[in-house]
């Protein structure tokens, strides 16, 4: 089949499919729907780095995207790696963040042409309507949608509400951090939860209730200060190497035990 069709953002949050693991061309579609519309300066989730982005670039790091995803991290990886050798998306790495440039972006996006004084005085009311509707198309930005895709799908009601409350937020936390706060607050609340304009107006975040009281060490950390190196996620194991020998341990079995990788 050849040509195109429009598809909404919103299509990853319907309330209509489950949540699963991704498919790749669902993986692809992603890309392309969180890219940059425009240049920007963004903070990188989970980090304090600000960077440029030009149209067409998506800014992620590895195991934000296999949250995503529901993938492992290294299926990310060879995922990223395929889509590099066939020149559909170009990728470049440095502290853990990945930007990836989407190739030919603007033959995912719809381009409105400036009109000219007398295309204007030949234009029909449909097309009006149109350049209307696409006007309005990614008016939320990127920090934004970050936020609103993480928090549970009951609550994605009013989303220019709480667009408007986002923008007025001040808050020192990193979008990860907000969202899991704004979970936190889901969890404990219930059916009695605020919707998100509500909260981020009443800067809800600072809450004793949703603040982490205590750090509980990751797999990883532990591993870390027994001297092994991290070497990445393969399926329901975290890899590790020492004194040049590959070790791997379960992530999810309750006192799991370190274990040569033969």
């Amino acid at each position: 089949m050849a040509g195109y069709v429009k598809i909404g953002r919103s299509v990853f949050n319907h309330n209509m499919f489950k949540e699963e693991p991704y498919t790749e061309r669902e993986g692809w579609i992603w890309l392309i729907c969180g890219a940059s519309y425009k240049t920007d300066t963004i903070r990188i989730p989970n980090t304090n780095i600000v960077t440029e982005v030009k149209r067409g670039d998506y800014v992620a790091s590895i195991r934000f995207l296999a949250t995503k995803f529901k993938w492992s991290n290294s299926r990310v990886r060879r995922f990223l790696d395929r889509l590099t050798r066939g020149k559909m998306v170009g990728t470049v790495t440095d502290t853990g963040i990945t930007k990836i440039s989407i190739a030919n972006y603007d033959k995912y996006q719809f381009f409105v042409e400036q009109p000219t004084q007398q295309r204007v005085q030949r234009q029909t009311k449909t097309d009006t309507n149109i350049s209307k509707e696409v006007n309005t198309i990614s008016i939320y930005s990127t920090q934004f949608e970050l936020f609103w895709s993480s928090i549970p799908n009951n609550m994605r009601k009013g989303k220019g509400k709480a667009f408007k409350s986002f923008k007025k937020s001040k808050f020192e936390l990193t979008i990860e951090e907000l969202t899991n706060r704004y979970i936190k607050h889901h969890q404990l609340n219930k059916e009695f939860t605020k919707h998100p304009a509500t909260w981020l107006n009443q800067e809800c975040w600072l809450d004793d209730e949703v603040k982490e009281t205590k750090d509980t060490p990751t797999l990883i950390s532990r591993m870390q200060k027994l001297g092994y190196n991290h070497k990445g996620t393969f399926g329901d194991y975290e890899e590790f190497t020492k004194d040049n020998k590959k070790y791997k341990i379960h992530r999810f079995k309750k006192n799991a035990v370190i274990e040569l990788d033969k």
